[in-house]
């Protein structure tokens, strides 16, 4: 799928390339996915869903730079499920980036005491969004919230710490 990328929309996905690229992670290589990262500075305030039309760059976002990146995928196999359950990152935003490996649509949705700080849209194999969101210190459940998924076990626990 191919869109039209203004003078701004190419700047700012420059920025995410280098954030992504000196930011990223991968998972811990047993699987659970906790790790850390480094603090970033200045809070955005709220979520933005960021593009993607599956070239698996997403846009930039606004205040991406220097925030830690938690990259997350739907399992290939078609389980509901994860390719980890566990992050940890410090600082007061975060740059969220989920890849969907599976031939089933999937989403991923970030919450701290049932209320909804961050959601991707329904993705499909291949795709996939990112969104940037300002958080407080504290423990926040991210899921997918497409059909049972989440009952299935497609959830996990993201920990900001300051």
């Amino acid at each position: 799928m191919h869109a039209k990328v203004g003078v701004a929309g190419a700047a700012g996905a420059a920025l995410c390339a280098l954030a992504l690229a000196v930011a990223s992670c991968a998972g811990s290589p047993d699987g659970t996915g906790a790790h850390a990262h480094g603090t970033a500075g200045g809070a955005t305030g709220g979520a933005a869903t960021l593009g993607t039309e599956g070239t698996g760059d997403p846009g930039a976002p606004a205040g991406a730079a220097g925030a830690p990146v938690f990259r997350l995928a739907a399992q290939s196999d078609g389980s509901h499920a994860f390719d980890h359950n566990r992050h940890t990152a410090s600082g007061d935003r975060v740059l969220l980036v989920f890849r969907n490996d599976s031939g089933i649509p999937h989403d991923m949705v970030v919450e701290r005491d049932g209320r909804v700080v961050g959601r991707t849209r329904v993705i499909t194999r291949g795709e996939t969004q990112a969104l940037v969101t300002g958080l407080t210190p504290g423990r926040y459940a991210f899921y997918c919230s497409v059909g049972r998924h989440r009952g299935d076990g497609m959830e996990g626990v993201l920990e900001m710490t300051s």
